[in-house]
């Protein structure tokens, strides 16, 4: 391991994840995922794999990887290395192009719970902020979180009132800004982890909804679908 970077090195990461060194060096070199790096950067240069990645690799695994897989536990969860909270407005900007899970939150205080969990996969190469941009354009009021966001609004007859007033005074709203102004007016926060592909994203998701599920709007079993990624 290296001590400044807390890096593990690439026997010591293969020998945990119970796989030949070979097979591990092969899958960073093809795919380069996320947490692997190369000491001096450059062919030739050795191997290292931070934390994080081998958590992923061991409860997801990877292509070309036959390991043993490990459940996800309390403390795997406790372990994710998460982004700071931020606003839903400055989450499209923000978020990575990696695959990965997103949690939803009001904004306020430390203690707030939950409110929602999603994941993205590779999305054609746009990850999490590929799907916070559907969100954000109004274009996903019909699932997901902007499904949710929408239902609640449209159970709020002062909300309804405006879009009745801007359409009497010749302001008509359209379908997307409607479904953004839905969810601004939950004054919502996100944060996420990234993923090393999208079987971990789907992976953590499901455990942290079965974590959450109390306070979750999408705490059954009726999780999020992205039918662009199937």
């Amino acid at each position: 391991m290296l001590k400044d970077e807390q890096l593990l090195s690439l026997d010591v990461a293969a020998s945990q994840l119970g796989v030949e060194t070979k097979d591990l060096r092969s899958y960073l070199r093809k795919h380069r995922p996320k947490g692997a790096v190369q000491i001096p950067n450059k062919p030739g240069g050795n191997w290292h794999l931070h934390p994080s990645l081998l958590q992923q690799l061991q409860f997801a695994g990877a292509p070309g990887i036959d390991a043993p897989l490990l459940p996800i536990d309390d403390a795997t969860l406790d372990a994710l290395e998460w982004s700071e909270w931020i606003p839903f407005e400055q989450s499209a900007e923000q978020a990575p192009v990696l695959p990965g899970v997103y949690v939803v939150r009001e904004r306020g205080q430390e203690q707030n719970p939950p409110l929602y969990i999603g994941q993205a996969g590779e999305r054609n190469g746009k990850g999490l902020r590929g799907r916070l941009k559907v969100y954000s354009s109004g274009m996903g009021a019909t699932s997901g979180l902007g499904k949710y966001a929408m239902n609640l609004a449209l159970a709020d007859s002062a909300w309804l009132a405006q879009f009745v007033h801007e359409a009497e005074a010749g302001r008509p709203e359209s379908v997307e800004r409607m479904a953004r102004r839905a969810i601004d007016r939950l004054n919502l926060e996100v944060r996420w982890v990234p993923c090393v592909h999208r079987k971990a994203a789907m992976l953590l998701e499901a455990a942290l909804i079965k974590k959450h599920s109390s306070t979750l709007w999408n705490g059954s079993s009726d999780n999020e679908q992205d039918s662009s990624e199937k």
